[in-house]
């Protein structure tokens, strides 16, 4: 750990993205990416949602995940569908969506297999627990 920056951001940050390329890498072939298939496991889960709704829950920020679902509605993966209010427009599942989400599944749960096996159930839970922990300490 000597070359290691002893900072927590760090250490996230390369977590994240050697998690990342696992879940990419298990995704592959199914047309869409692990943010795409994020959004879609919501919808699919939640119903009609709006880009606010899918944003707090993914912790993205609302911009960035309007830019991510104006490319998913051009993809035909969702669809908009029409505002009670008449300002933000929710957005749900295509069938095209329905049917990537099938593609994908089974990469999915091959990451989610992959890292449950090398930590253990016992120690996933607490990881995310922990992260859970960071997260909240990270928004103070």
């Amino acid at each position: 750990m000597a070359d290691e920056l002893l900072c927590s951001c760090h250490r996230l940050r390369r977590t994240s993205r050697a998690v990342t390329r696992l879940y990419e890498q298990a995704l592959d072939g199914s047309g869409i990416t692990i943010t795409q298939y994020s959004v879609l496991s919501i919808l699919a889960r939640r119903g009609p949602s709006t880009a606010t709704e899918i944003a707090r829950s993914i912790g993205a920020d609302r911009t960035t995940m309007t830019r991510t679902l104006d490319r998913m509605i051009k993809a035909k993966l969702i669809r908009e569908t029409t505002a009670e209010d008449g300002r933000e427009h929710p957005v749900l599942l295509a069938p095209a969506g329905e049917e990537a989400m099938t593609r994908a599944v089974k990469g999915w749960r091959r990451a989610e297999g992959t890292l449950n096996r090398a930590l253990g159930p016992d120690r996933v839970g607490e990881l995310w627990r922990l992260l859970s922990e960071a997260e909240t300490a990270a928004a103070i």
